[in-house]
C-alpha cells in the first residue's frame, strides 16, 4: 500500500515533535532529546516489523532517522520548546493526536497486507500507535501515559477495528484512510475537551 510510506513520514514527524517536547520538559541534553524523540517516533514501528517478521524498516532505510533529526532541528530553530505548559500546548496535543491516528492506520494496514486476522490487525494498529510512547515513558521512568490518560489506546483500537471492518467489504483507498485519520483526530480532541477517561477501580 503506497499510502503507508507517506503516512509513516507524517507520523514520524508528529511523534518526533512530541518526543522532543517531552524530552526538553524532562531537562535532557541533546543526546537524550534525540533518543527520546527517536524512540517515540520509531519504537512502535520497530516492534511492529519484528512481529510481522520483517527487518525493521528503520534499519534498512535512511529517511526515518533523518526525519527525526530534521524535526528536532526545526523545533529548535522555531523554539517550540519555549511554549508555556508544554505537554498541554495545542500544537503538542494536535501533533500527538495526528500521530496516534496515522500510526494506527499504518499498523492496521500492514496487518491487512500481512493477512492477519481481526485480532492481529487491531493489535498491530494499537502497538504501532502506542509502542513508541511506551518505550519513551519507560526510559523517562514514568508510568506509560497510555495506561492512565484519556481514552488514548482505545482510539487506536477503534481506528484499527474500522480498518479491518472496511477492508472486508471494499478496498482500502486514500479517501477512506484520510477519513479514518480525521475521524480519530476529532474523537480524541473531543475526548480531551470533555475530559473523558476510562473507569478505574478504586
Amino acid at each position: 500500500m503506497e499510502y503507508l510510506v507517506v503516512l509513516d513520514v507524517l507520523g514520524i514527524i508528529a511523534f518526533a515533535f512530541t518526543g522532543y517536547i517531552l524530552a526538553v520538559k524532562a531537562d535532557l541534553d541533546i543526546m537524550g532529546i534525540f533518543i527520546i524523540s527517536a524512540s517515540n517516533a520509531l519504537g512502535g514501528g520497530l516492534i511492529r516489523d519484528v512481529i510481522v517478521g520483517t527487518t525493521p524498516f528503520v534499519f534498512t532505510n535512511v529517511y526515518p532517522l533523518l526525519v527525526v533529526l530534521l524535526t528536532i532541528i526545526v523545533s529548535i530553530i522555531f523554539k517550540w520548546h519555549t511554549q508555556n505548559n508544554l505537554s498541554n500546548n495545542y500544537i503538542f496535543v494536535l501533533a500527538d493526536t495526528i500521530g496516534l491516528a496515522l500510526f494506527a492506520v499504518t499498523g492496521a494496514g500492514i496487518g491487512i497486507t500481512a493477512g492477519f486476522n481481526a485480532g492481529g490487525i487491531i493489535f498491530l494498529g494499537l502497538l504501532t500507535a502506542i509502542g513508541g510512547g511506551l518505550i519513551r515513558d519507560i526510559v523517562l521512568n514514568e508510568v506509560p501515559s497510555v495506561l492512565k490518560n484519556e481514552i488514548y489506546g482505545s482510539i487506536a483500537i477503534l481506528i484499527s477495528a474500522l480498518m479491518w471492518l472496511i477492508h472486508l467489504f471494499i478496498p482500502i483507498t486514500s479517501p477512506i484512510i484520510i477519513g479514518l485519520i480525521v475521524f480519530g483526530t476529532i474523537v480524541r480532541l473531543i475526548v480531551i475537551k470533555l475530559d473523558m477517561h476510562l473507569p478505574k477501580i478504586k
